[in-house]
This record gives C-alpha cells, structure tokens and sequence, in this order.
C-alpha cells in the first residue's frame, strides 16, 4: 500500500513538473470578416501547452483553428482563420539554441482556398506574413522566411515572399484591404 502511494506521489509530481510549461501566449491570425469581404488580422490569446520550449510558439500558432465563442453556437461554429482553413503553416527554427541555425519556412504545400471563402490568394497570404511579422520575436526580425509549395503555387508565392523578405519588418508590410 505504501509503495503504491509513493509512486502515485512520483508519477504526480512528474506529470506536474513536465506539464508545468502551459501558459497564454499572443499570436496574431487572419480572421474572415464573416461576410463582410474583410480580412481582419487581429491579436489572439492561445492556450500554449509548450510555452517553454524554446520554439516560436506564437509563430506556429498564427495557422491554429480559430472558433470565436458566439451566442448562437447552432449557427456560428466554423473556423474563422484563413492560415487554418487554407493550409499555411509557419515554422522557425529553436531560438533557445544558441548553435541551431535561425531559420523560418512558410510551408503553403496544402495550400487551398475553401469554397466559403472568396478572399484573393495573394490576399491571403500577404495577410499571414503580416501576422507573422507581428509575432516575430527580435532574434527571427531580419531571418529570410524560405518557402515550400506545390510547384503550380511557387511562380505566385515566391514573388510575395521575395517582397516580404526585402520589406523592412519593423514597418507595416500589408494591410488587408476594406
């Protein structure tokens, strides 16, 4: 019985220990203005379960699913975010380790505009960049996002990521337009 509860104790305190890094953390997603033809870019607050990672966890979190609380949950219950619904995704390298390269992709290799959405591609993702842009920490400021996209989607995508990469990000690089 004693040993039970001792090793009940242990296997408390180390789910404790490992499951300690939670936190809320602030992105910034591209949000459809339900109807209105808008993009929204706005701040979000998201449950950050690796917040001590070392990782760019708001980087990673511009593409989570995005479902704003509603008082008509029968009617209003899809995701709102364009970088989830269309498939971008953003990456960074470990910006704990001080020996990791710094490095940032846009992976748009399932990138695809729902049929709900009549939003222009470019649109989109210049919308995205701005998101990442906003959440990028000091050390990734100046790191060249690289892509990676299905070859019918380079010509267009490599064209707008070659902007982003020559913009200065300490200014504005998109404003959806209204």
């Amino acid at each position: 019985m004693k040993r039970s509860v001792t090793i009940s104790v242990l296997i408390a305190m180390t789910l404790a220990a490992l499951g300690g890094e939670s936190s809320l953390t602030i992105t910034y997603q591209p949000l459809d203005g339900l109807g209105s033809g808008e993009i929204t870019i706005a701040q979000v607050t998201c449950h950050d379960w690796y917040s001590h990672s070392g990782q760019g966890t708001a980087i990673g979190l511009i593409s989570a699913p995005n479902v704003p609380p509603t008082n008509n949950p029968k009617e209003a219950t899809e995701n709102l975010n364009l970088a989830s619904v269309c498939g971008v995704r953003f990456y960074s390298s470990d910006i704990g380790d001080p020996q990791a390269a710094l490095e940032l992709t846009l992976d748009a290799t399932k990138f695809v505009i729902p049929n709900r959405f009549d939003h222009p591609r470019e649109n989109i993702i210049r919308s995205c960049l701005e998101c990442l842009r906003l959440c990028l920490p000091e050390k990734l400021r100046d790191t060249p996002v690289t892509l990676k996209a299905a070859d019918s989607d380079k010509p267009w995508l490599s064209e707008i990521v070659s902007e982003f990469n020559a913009h200065d990000r300490r200014k504005v690089f998109h404003t959806p337009p209204a």
